[in-house]
């Protein structure tokens, strides 16, 4: 039995670790896949010390971590020995409400946070950008403090409460027989608390997803847009840095709490003395930490001969460098050194408009798709534009122009345009079966198809199967669509977005549909894999455009920014990277020859003929699809 639960054991931290060692290895790898190493290198650390954009990242983590870890420890130790002082009933109860923040889903706790802070930022204080530094600061104190209390009030229940009265009686203020007495016996509690509370603060993704401002970004948040190319190997660096920091980190927790436990009175208290003066002096050099990370942090937020401009993009979707190609934001700063361009980035039209809408940022540039410009203009979300601040319009193609989602021209400069087709793994699907969208509901493939996990491209798929009208507010043929997806559902091994990157390449999925361009990025990475257009059947074709929101406080800079795209050299090197087609007349000569004779990028017009574009639905009508679209997710 013994070798049994040994055996068990064993195979439990196996499974627990190795992903970590994965990692670890691949971060010393010279080549960029995992499953084979190539040689030993440490020139990931060498990147990963070079790239001050990741730096500044792993900066801001460790900068909230810290401040959130010292406040939250000091308060929390204080509320942890006022609820010890209760009565017992009075206590319980209150201990029964600490609780509750730890068992409480994290994108509850995050989304309730956020609405806290802009009612109170714009709707009471008056603030146009209510989500900043501050208030990611104290969603991260509010998360910590329950850790430090539970951590630390185990060691009050220990403590023998004669020793503040013999104390007292020595001669001790109630005052200093806390610091000389209490803060002795409860240490190790407190040093777990605080470990504790970096440790959840450093890796914390959801909450802080939600209260962070556009300003200010943690590295945990940036890494959610790194889904749609292969991560580089830096990354990987990076990750065995932070694992082995909070792997040191919980190993010295374990020591001390062990240490605690078995040490006899007379040595403990020696050796929690001697902890006593290690830590005065790392909180000592934390404070200094913090100061000085302060100070720099409010010299950059105070700077006045900059202007910033903060732009929201989609994942990946702007050339940064990478793969050889322009970084696009560092040309832009350096042809206009007195503007800061802070990048951010969102995963779906949807995500945008929600952020937008729910107020508390401030953003000045933003490139959603043509839908959902339509609705931002009819909802008054976005300003027009001052076109003698972008002269290099003149570059945009005709044919771009006069959108139905912005047939005035007023609030929207195209980006970029696609398509929407299905890529497919050569290797294991026929041939023979690949003419249109039938393909994804091929009993053949069961349990290797993917689908959109939205519902405006989910039920264009259908609606171009059945030939209905992409923009349809009929009910009837609505709900026609979502039973051929409660049709498909049994089929679909997985709902995805940016998730389809590494199921496609790695072989995980066959056949899934998706846009052109990243379809292109996928093709690069597995050589199997291959891209089409359905026959004979609609697909979708859209354009993404650089828009200015309600928001902006940078118009003049935003208009600069959206010039500077519009020029053939940019515009060409940007779709070097995101592989998607040009708006911009003479941008192909700029590009790479496959990319710009490529037909998945610019398929004849022939076939263009084809494409439909997404009109903006009625309210009522995008919330019947949403909830059509849920109850197919949930069959």
């Amino acid at each position: 039995m013994k070798k049994t639960n040994r055996l068990f054991t064993v195979l439990i931290f196996i499974f627990l670790y190795i992903p970590m060692a994965v990692l670890i290895v691949g971060s010393f790898n010279t080549g960029k896949n995992l499953a084979v190493f190539e040689g030993f290198t440490l020139n990931q650390y060498r990147e990963l010390f070079r790239d001050q954009d990741l730096l500044a990242l792993l900066g801001n983590s460790l900068l909230i971590a810290i401040l959130s870890t010292a406040i939250a420890t000091a308060f929390g130790t204080l509320s942890a020995v006022g609820i010890y002082r209760m009565k017992p009933k009075l206590r319980k109860a209150v201990m029964s409400l600490t609780n509750i923040p730890m068992t409480n889903p994290d994108i509850v706790t995050g989304i309730s946070l956020s609405l806290l802070f802009v009612f109170i930022g714009t709707g009471l204080l008056g603030q146009r950008q209510s989500l900043n530094f501050w208030t990611l600061l104290l969603a991260h104190i509010t998360f910590n403090l329950p850790y430090v209390i539970l951590n630390v009030m185990p060691k009050l229940q220990q403590m023998n409460p004669a020793l503040q009265d013999a104390a007292m009686d020595l001669g001790c203020t109630p005052l200093q027989s806390f610091f000389k007495v209490t803060i002795h016996e409860i240490m190790p509690g407190i040093i777990s608390g605080a470990i504790m509370a970096f440790t959840m603060s450093l890796d914390d993704f959801v909450i802080s997803y939600f209260v962070t401002g556009s300003q200010f970004v943690t590295l945990p948040v940036k890494i959610y847009s790194f889904t749609k190319k292969p991560i580089h190997p830096k990354i990987y660096a990076m990750f065995t840095l932070l694992f082995l920091l909070i792997f040191v980190l919980m190993v010295t927790m374990n020591l001390l709490q062990l240490r605690g436990e078995k040490q006899k009175a007379e040595k403990r208290a020696k050796d929690e003395s001697k902890a006593m003066r290690t830590f005065k002096r790392v909180a000592a050099a934390a404070c200094a930490f913090i100061l000085l990370l302060g100070s720099v942090l409010l010299i950059a937020t105070t700077r006045q001969d900059k202007v910033t401009l903060n732009v929201m993009n989609w994942g990946q979707n702007i050339a940064d460098g990478s793969d050889g190609t322009m970084d696009l934001i560092a040309a832009f700063e350096e042809a206009y050194p007195y503007i800061d361009v802070n990048y951010s980035e969102y995963a779906s039209n949807e995500e945008l408009y929600s952020k937008l809408s729910g107020g508390g940022l401030v953003v000045d540039l933003i490139i959603p798709s043509d839908y959902m410009i339509a609705r931002m203009i009819s909802e008054d979300m976005l300003l027009p534009l001052d076109f003698e601040n972008i002269p290099n319009y003149e570059n945009v193609i005709e044919t771009y122009k006069n959108q139905a989602y912005d047939p005035e021209n007023k609030y929207s400069v195209p980006y970029t345009w696609g398509t929407v087709g299905i890529i497919y793994n050569s290797k294991y699907v026929d041939e023979a079966d690949v003419t249109g969208w039938e393909l994804l509901w091929n009993e053949k493939y069961k349990g290797q198809i993917l689908m959109f996990d939205n519902s405006r491209d989910a039920f264009g798929v259908a609606q171009y199967m059945l030939g209905l009208d992409v923009n349809t507010t009929d009910k009837a043929e609505l709900q026609k669509c979502a039973d051929v997806l409660s049709e498909q559902r049994p089929l679909v091994q997985q709902y995805v977005m940016d998730q389809v990157y590494s199921k496609m390449e790695e072989g995980n999925a066959w056949i899934a549909p998706y846009y052109a361009g990243d379809a292109m990025m996928m093709m690069e990475n597995n050589e199997d894999l291959r891209f089409y257009l359905p026959e004979d059947q609609a697909f979708n074709l859209f354009i993404d455009a650089m828009c200015i929101p309600a928001c902006c406080q940078e118009k003049e800079a935003a208009e600069l920014f959206i010039n500077f795209m519009c020029d053939p050299e940019i515009s060409g090197a940007n779709m070097d990277y995101i592989c998607y087609g040009s708006p911009i007349a003479g941008a192909d000569a700029y590009m790479e020859d496959y990319l710009a004779e490529s037909e998945i990028i610019y398929p004849p017009e022939e076939i263009l003929k084809r494409g439909q574009s997404y009109g903006f639905l009625p309210e009522e009508i995008t919330r019947y699809v949403e909830n059509l679209f849920l109850q197919v997710r949930l069959n």
